[in-house]
């Protein structure tokens, strides 16, 4: 919901409130004219006196009450924060990545392709992007992981259906 959005449901709250508020206002003065109608004797010792002073009350209640209620929804409503859109996941890589690599050296040739290209994605790639690039099967590409896994060269994050191979 956008800050217009915000501010038109602002202004229907208000409109709304006034509205319901110039009903209760003439509801109640009805229903004043009319106990004050039916009673033929003095106000002090009449039947209708009392409950329309009740009457008075619970209106003034409720109209606090709801007036209470569309000032909390109207200022929740106008000082919302946007919300942000869910980052994608080269998003996240970007944000959380510090541009680790990892040193080739002592590498056989498989495992330096594989550590070229999580070098390529600044630390961090998904393991099912290896397997795309490099054309090894997902067999291989879990082995190659595993050594260099065991050589503390990186980790591997699961995430859904696939891992996040992340530079250590």
């Amino acid at each position: 919901m956008g800050i217009s959005d915000n501010k038109t449901l602002v202004g229907v709250i208000a409109v709304l409130l006034i509205l319901f508020v110039t009903a209760v206002f003439f509801y109640n003065r009805t229903l004043n004219d009319l106990a004050a109608g039916s009673c033929s004797e003095d106000a002090s010792v009449c039947p209708h006196a009392k409950i329309v002073e009740t009457q008075n009350v619970v209106i003034a209640a409720l109209v606090i009450v709801i007036a209470m209620l569309a000032g909390w929804l109207g200022y929740s409503a106008y000082f919302a924060k946007p919300a942000e859109p869910m980052p994608t996941a080269p998003e996240i890589r970007q944000a959380g990545a510090k541009k680790r690599k990892i040193a080739s050296n002592e590498l056989d040739s498989d495992e330096s392709r594989v550590v070229a290209f999580i070098n390529e994605g600044n630390g961090s790639v998904y393991q099912s992007d290896i397997m795309k690039k490099t054309g090894f099967s997902k067999v291989k590409v879990s082995r190659v992981l595993d050594k260099l896994e065991q050589k503390g060269l990186l980790e591997r994050k699961r995430r859904g259906m696939t891992n996040l191979v992340v530079a250590k």
